[in-house]
């Protein structure tokens, strides 16, 4: 079953008199539980394809439908809500609250979605990734490799259907990004996720159950 469908995706980004065709008739479909990577190199259009199925992107012609809910003419509100309650993001710069410890970074999704804290999933959670013994510290106290853990939990935390992961690995050195990937991967088995990735890392390609490879805005 597919839980992710883009149809004829166009994408142009605008300067001045300029206009740049940054997705190219994007026809794509991932199935519920798949892990796939969109493999591209720098300027491909691959993180313009994330952040549209993520709905943090506008996009000028075509359809995306992600979990049955067409994009087309939601609003900002709606589109909010509903990336809060069916996706978790995972970004290369982490994206930390420095004023928040790490439990309540985790679980910030949890609170501005209005749900209750499942404390014994976030418990899991936590443990799973290596974090006990530091809800109390904040982003400046910690490494790097522990700073993309708490970016995973808070990706988790509210049981999102979707995980889309930006370079998950791209600030790490080659051992912990091993774990990193290790432990999103352990998502999709353990919890059902569909984990869509993006990167220009052909090694990843190897834990994937499909690569799809864009280059100029096109799928190759």
């Amino acid at each position: 079953m597919n839980i992710i469908s883009l149809k004829n995706v166009n994408k142009y980004y605008k300067t001045g008199n300029e206009s740049f065709h940054a997705l190219k008739d994007i026809t794509l479909d991932i199935r519920e539980s798949e892990f796939a990577v969109i493999l591209g190199k720098s300027g491909s259009g691959k993180s313009t394809l994330l952040n549209i199925i993520g709905g943090l992107d506008s996009y000028d012609t075509g359809e995306v439908i992600l979990d049955g809910f067409n994009y087309k003419n939601a609003d900002d509100k709606i589109m909010s809500e509903f990336r809060c309650k069916k996706i978790g993001f995972v970004f290369q710069s982490y994206n930390l609250i420095p004023v928040l410890n790490v439990y309540e970074n985790i679980t910030f999704p949890v609170n501005i979605s209005r749900e209750n804290i499942d404390t014994d999933y976030i418990s899991n959670i936590i443990e799973e990734l290596g974090l006990k013994g530091k809800e109390k510290s904040f982003p400046n106290q910690l490494s790097g490799g522990q700073q993309q853990r708490v970016a995973i939990a808070r990706a988790l935390a509210n049981k999102p259907k979707i995980i889309l992961a930006d370079e998950p690995t791209g600030n790490l050195d080659s051992a912990i990004g091993k774990d990193v990937l290790k432990l999103l991967t352990n998502g999709v088995k353990e919890y059902g996720h569909t984990l869509v990735m993006i990167t220009h890392n052909p090694d990843i390609a190897e834990y994937a159950d499909r690569v799809i490879t864009i280059e100029d805005g096109k799928i190759i």
